[in-house]
C-alpha cells in the first residue's frame, strides 16, 4: 500500500506538481526581464548620444570581459544548453550560468545585439527550475532524475508559453525539438500543463500582454490562394536554411580566433555596429518596432526612400539579409541572443515579400494567408519543429489560417529536415571554442 501510494505520489508531482511549479517559475522570470530589457532599450541610447552606432561594440565588451570571460555557457542562444541538459544530463543545467544569461541578454539585445528573447529565457525558465526541482527532491529524498528532467522540459515550455499566446504550442516545442522524428508522451503531457500554467500566470495574475501577437481578419482562402502556399513554403523555408548556414559559416569563421573571449564577442559588436552605422539599426536588438510594421503592413517609416512604392519587394529582401547576418554575428560571436524571433521576423518578411509578387495588396485576409504560410514554413525548416510552428502560426494568426500553416510547417520541413539551426548542440566544434575560453 505504502509503494502505491509513492508510485501515484510520483506521477501526480511529475503530471502537475512540477509543471505548475516551473511555469509559474518561468512565467515570473519572463515578465522580470521584459520590463528590464525594455528600459534599457531606452536608456542606452542616451549613453553615447552622438555616437549611438558605437553600443554594440560597447556592449559586447561588456558581456565579454565581465561574463563569458568567466561563464562561457552563459552566451549562446539557450536552446542548444537545454538540448544538452535533457538529452545527456538528465535535466541538469549550470546554475552560474542560468543565473548569468540574465544579464548577458540584458547587455547584448539592450546595446543593440541582434537576437530573440525565447531562447535565452527559455533557458533561464529551463534552468531555474530544473535547480529548484533537485534541491526539493533531496529535501524531501525523492528520485531527482526523472524529476529534473521533466523540470527543465517544463521551464523551456513555461518560458515560451508566456511569451506567445499559445500554450500549447509552447507546449509542443519544448518537447519536439529534442528529437527531430519522434515525442515522448511522457514529455508532452507534462510540458503542456507547464505552458498552461505558466498562460496563466502570465496573462491573468502579471497581467502581461504576449510579447508577439498578430490582429490577423478572418481568412475566407480561394483555390488560387492555396495554389501559391507551396511555392511560398519552399521559398520561404529556403531562408530558413540561409539563416542556418549563414550562422555556421560565421560562427566557424570567428572559431579561429585562438585568443578567445572578450575578443570574439568584441568583434561581432563591431561588425554590428558597422550595421548600425549603416542605417541598419531596425534590424538589431529584439527588433520589435520591424515586426510590427511588417505585420501592420506598413514599413515606410523605417524603409528609405529609394525602397518605397515598387522598391519594397527588394526591401523585404533586405531585411531578411541584414537580419540574418546581425544575429549570426552576435549570437555566433558567443553572446547572449535567441534565433526563434529573428526566424519570426524572417517568416513574416518573407511572407510579405511573396505576397509583393503575387500582387496582393497588404493588410488583406490573403496577405496575412503568405504570412502564416512563410512563418510556418521558416521555422519548420530552420528549427525542425513542424508540429509546434503550425500551432504557434495558427494561434497567432487566428484558426482560420490553419490551412497555410499546415502546408507550410509540413511541406518546409519534408523538405530541409536535413539540417537544423541547433545542429551544433550536438557536435564540438562550437561548444568546445565558442563557449570555452581553451581554442
Amino acid at each position: 500500500m505504502k509503494r502505491e501510494f509513492q508510485q501515484k505520489f510520483h506521477y501526480l508531482g511529475r503530471l502537475v506538481i512540477i509543471p505548475i511549479v516551473a511555469g509559474v517559475i518561468a512565467a515570473a522570470i519572463v515578465a522580470i526581464f521584459i520590463v528590464l530589457l525594455d528600459r534599457v532599450i531606452a536608456a542606452t541610447p542616451h549613453l553615447i548620444p552622438r555616437a549611438p552606432f558605437v553600443l554594440p561594440t560597447l556592449g559586447a565588451l561588456l558581456v565579454g570581459a565581465l561574463i563569458l570571460r568567466w561563464i562561457p555557457g552563459a552566451g549562446g542562444e539557450g536552446i542548444p544548453a537545454y538540448i544538452n541538459a535533457v538529452n545527456r544530463e538528465n535535466g541538469r543545467m549550470s546554475l552560474a550560468a542560468t543565473v548569468l544569461k540574465f544579464p548577458a541578454t540584458i547587455l547584448t539585445l539592450g546595446f543593440h545585439g541582434s537576437g530573440g528573447i525565447v531562447g535565452p529565457l527559455g533557458h533561464m525558465g529551463a534552468g531555474a527550475s530544473s535547480f529548484l526541482v533537485s534541491r526539493l527532491c533531496r529535501s524531501l529524498k525523492l528520485h531527482i532524475e526523472d524529476n529534473v528532467r521533466i523540470a527543465a522540459i517544463c521551464g523551456l515550455s513555461g518560458a515560451i508559453s508566456s511569451i506567445f499566446p499559445s500554450p500549447l504550442g509552447g507546449g509542443l516545442f519544448a518537447a519536439e525539438i529534442l528529437r527531430k522524428d519522434s515525442m515522448r508522451y511522457s514529455d508532452l503531457f507534462p510540458s503542456i500543463v507547464a505552458g498552461g500554467a505558466a498562460f496563466v500566470t502570465s496573462t491573468m495574475v502579471l497581467n502581461q500582454n504576449p510579447v508577439f501577437g498578430i490582429n490577423a481578419p478572418v481568412a475566407f482562402l480561394t483555390d488560387h490562394m492555396l495554389l501559391w502556399f507551396p511555392i511560398v513554403a519552399i521559398v520561404s523555408g529556403a531562408f530558413g536554411v540561409l539563416f542556418i548556414i549563414s550562422f555556421e559559416k560565421v560562427a566557424r569563421g570567428l572559431c579561429k580566433i585562438t585568443t578567445g573571449q572578450p575578443t570574439r564577442a568584441l568583434i561581432g559588436g563591431v561588425l554590428v555596429s558597422v550595421v548600425f552605422l549603416l542605417k541598419g539599426d531596425w534590424a538589431l536588438n529584439t527588433s520589435m518596432p520591424l515586426y510590427g510594421h511588417i505585420v501592420g503592413g506598413d514599413v515606410s517609416p523605417i524603409a528609405p526612400p529609394v525602397f518605397l512604392g515598387k522598391g519594397v519587394i527588394a526591401f523585404f529582401v533586405l531585411i531578411m539579409v541584414v537580419k540574418i547576418l546581425a544575429t549570426s554575428c552576435t549570437v555566433g560571436s558567443g553572446m547572449s541572443g535567441g534565433f526563434t524571433g529573428p526566424l519570426l521576423i524572417l517568416g513574416i518578411a518573407s511572407g510579405a515579400f511573396m505576397s509583393s509578387l503575387a500582387g496582393v495588396a497588404t493588410g488583406t485576409p490573403a496577405s496575412y494567408g503568405f504570412m502564416a504560410c512563410a512563418l510556418s514554413a521558416v521555422l519548420g525548416a530552420a528549427m525542425n519543429i513542424p508540429i509546434a510552428a503550425i500551432v504557434i502560426t495558427t494561434d497567432l494568426f487566428g484558426l482560420s489560417y490553419i490551412a497555410p500553416a499546415i502546408i507550410g510547417g509540413i511541406l518546409s520541413f519534408l523538405l530541409y529536415k536535413s539540417r537544423t539551426v541547433y545542429v551544433y548542440a550536438t557536435t564540438s566544434w562550437f561548444t568546445d571554442n565558442i563557449r570555452t575560453n581553451n581554442p
